[in-house]
Order: structure tokens, then sequence, then C-alpha cells
């Protein structure tokens, strides 16, 4: 009888874990872009302030990188993550960071502190297969 019960709680780990397995790829991935401004303050308008290229923007997820990418000549950026993040996006448990000192898009700004942001986007976008944010506003924090 014992070796009947353990044989049940196998199968039914192992459903278990595929039904996971396929929710995610059902689901799909997370897609983070934006631009990310030269500028100091809270909630930088990105319309009003000049861009910052060739900066380093990770997105965290307590406390961990979980992906990265580097902004282009406009300071625009993408990046690509699993769906186990996407969650931790939902529930505020992530942030965009960028560490790349301001001083280098402009030599009046300081040489330490950091861009930070929390992540906005539909919830409706979740079913489509892909999963959209973009910063909800990026705000200088000194380090």
């Amino acid at each position: 009888m014992a070796s009947k019960a353990a044989f049940l709680l196998a199968v039914a780990t192992v459903a278990a874990a595929c039904a996971v397995s396929s929710a995610q790829t059902k689901f799909g991935k997370l897609v983070v872009t934006g631009v990310v401004p030269c500028n100091t303050g809270t909630l930088i308008d990105v319309a009003t302030s000049p861009a910052f290229p060739d900066a380093n923007v990770e997105l965290r997820c307590g406390g961990n990188v979980v992906a990265g990418a580097r902004t282009s000549s406009n300071g625009s950026f993408a990046m690509e993550a699993d769906m186990t993040n996407a969650l931790a996006a939902l529930v505020g448990g992530c942030e965009l960071v960028v560490d790349t000192p301001l001083v280098k898009c402009d030599g009046k700004l300081p040489a330490a502190g950091a861009l930070v942001s929390y992540l906005q986007g539909p919830l409706a976008r979740l079913l489509s297969g892909v999963f959209q944010l973009a910063p909800a506003g990026f705000s200088f924090q000194m380090s």
C-alpha cells in the first residue's frame, strides 16, 4: 500500500511539473523597452530630457539581475526575460537600474548615483504570449 501511495505521489508531482512548464511556455516572455534620460530629478520626462546613449540598463527582481541591455545612440533599449520574472514585475518586485554614471552623458551631472524606475504595462498583453512593460519613470538616486 505504501508503494502505491508513493507511486501516486510521484505521478502527481510529474503532472504538476508538466503543468507549470506548459503554463510558462504558453505565456511566453517578458519584454521591457524604453528610453533612458540623461538628467537628474524625480520621474524624469524623457520627452524634455536629452537621451542617455551607451548606458547599461539592468532589470533587477528581488535584488538579482535577471536581464540587461545597453542603450542605443538615442537612449532606447530593449531586453527580454522569462515569464517567471514577469510575475515578480506584476507585484512590484522588479525595477530598472542604470548604474552608468550620469557624468558620461553630461559632464555637469553627478559622477555617483543611479537612475531607477519601476515598471508599468497593460495586463491584457499577458495573454498574447509577450508581456510588454516599460519604465514608469526614471528617478535619480544618490548612492
